[in-house]
């Protein structure tokens, strides 16, 4: 059993692995590009 789980991108769709209590899962974007983007920051 992976001690990872897989999340969506908010943005992209693009999937990811991430720790449940990571920070990564803290937000649904796979990345800085892709938060900023929804953001509307880039």
């Amino acid at each position: 059993m992976s001690a990872y789980e897989e999340y969506e991108c908010a943005t992209c769709a693009e999937a990811f692995s991430a720790y449940p209590d990571a920070n990564a899962t803290a937000g649904p974007y796979c990345s800085p590009v892709c938060e900023s983007e929804a953001k509307d920051l880039a």
